[in-house]
């Protein structure tokens, strides 16, 4: 099945390329932001690591093909080349979350860095 740029499909493209394969989505953190109830205080950092999280995910959905490639070859550039997106888009993010996690209370990390929390909002397959 060929599918365009972060359409979901089957097997390895739409892993690769589904809507969230980047880890970036923005329902995760429109989750995030309705679950945490954040102060004022907290928006700022908040609005720039979904800003990066927004802009990381678009990086990666332009790194998927429009067409599978049909050669071994050619998936293989594929790959890397969603890899090399993938490490971009995590470098986009990581300051921004960062400085967003530095403005949370005890309670809230709490919430983020526990199995039940941290499954809930970073594992795409989850569901609340």
């Amino acid at each position: 099945m060929m599918m365009g740029p972060g359409v979901g499909g089957s097997g390895m493209f739409g892993r690769m390329c589904g809507p969230g394969a980047a880890g970036f989505a923005e329902w995760r953190t429109d989750r995030l932001e309705s679950h945490l109830k954040l102060t004022d205080a907290q928006r700022p950092k908040f609005d720039e690591f979904k800003a990066a999280s927004n802009k990381a995910a678009e990086a990666m959905r332009a790194a998927c093909p429009a067409d599978w490639p049909k050669t071994v070859t050619g998936r293989m550039e594929v790959m890397e080349k969603r890899a090399e997106a993938m490490l971009q888009a995590i470098k986009m993010v990581r300051p921004t979350l960062e400085a967003f996690y530095a403005t949370l209370t005890d309670e809230q990390k709490a919430e983020i860095d526990s199995s039940r929390g941290g499954r809930r909002f970073w594992r795409w397959r989850d569901r609340w």
